[in-house]
């Protein structure tokens, strides 16, 4: 492994559904199961979707441990590797194999609305609540913030997004090479992680 190497980074999967604080309960949906996580558990697994401080940088398991310790959660990496047997967490680096094999488990749900671009920032795109944008994407980012749900899985979604971009002549990798666009997706997901924009999330079988 050289320095160039991608770290792995922490990527949580489900969604936060109930809270009853007075049980120390906290329900994760994770496609159709729902898992009840304790209090510190919980903020593991909440800790997960990216930096206090929104400092963009590679989120991993050391970065998170630091962050835990500083609240008084020591053992926070022991507490990763509960949350991964049980689903609710995944290791993947971007353009590697592990990132692929994460693309190919989950999903990317949007949690909140995409509101488009404007005529003074076109190639600028915001997702957020009407007059609170909480992060702007570019177009390629967008139309799979826009139609990921949509599939099976987010490799599927990377995928189809990088063949229409091909038909229609885009030649930006980034756009239209569906590893390209998956790397450069996950490198950036905890800016749309840490605000709950999306989640990560499995297909569920009725």
């Amino acid at each position: 492994m050289t320095s160039d190497s991608p770290p792995l980074q922490v990527y949580p999967i489900g969604q936060l559904i109930r809270v009853r604080a007075a049980q120390d309960e906290f329900h994760v949906r994770v496609g159709a199961e729902l898992q009840r996580l304790t209090s510190t558990d919980f903020s593991v697994w909440a800790m997960a979707h990216g930096p206090a401080d929104h400092v963009p940088r590679p989120w991993t398991v050391a970065e998170l441990a630091a962050q835990a310790g500083a609240i008084g959660l020591p053992d926070a990496a022991e507490r990763l590797d509960h949350l991964a047997a049980a689903g609710l967490v995944a290791l993947a680096a971007p353009g590697t194999p592990s990132g692929l094999a994460l693309a190919e488990r989950v999903r990317m749900v949007p949690l909140v609305l995409g509101l488009g671009n404007s005529a003074e920032n076109p190639d600028a795109y915001s997702v957020g609540l009407p007059g609170r944008p909480l992060a702007v994407l570019s177009a390629a980012a967008y139309d799979l913030f826009e139609w990921a749900t949509m599939e099976t899985s987010l490799w599927r979604a990377c995928q189809g997004a990088a063949a229409t971009a091909a038909r229609v002549g885009i030649d930006d990798p980034l756009a239209s090479d569906p590893e390209a666009l998956l790397a450069s997706l996950l490198g950036d997901l905890h800016r749309l992680l840490t605000p709950n924009a999306v989640c990560l999330d499995t297909w569920a079988v009725s």
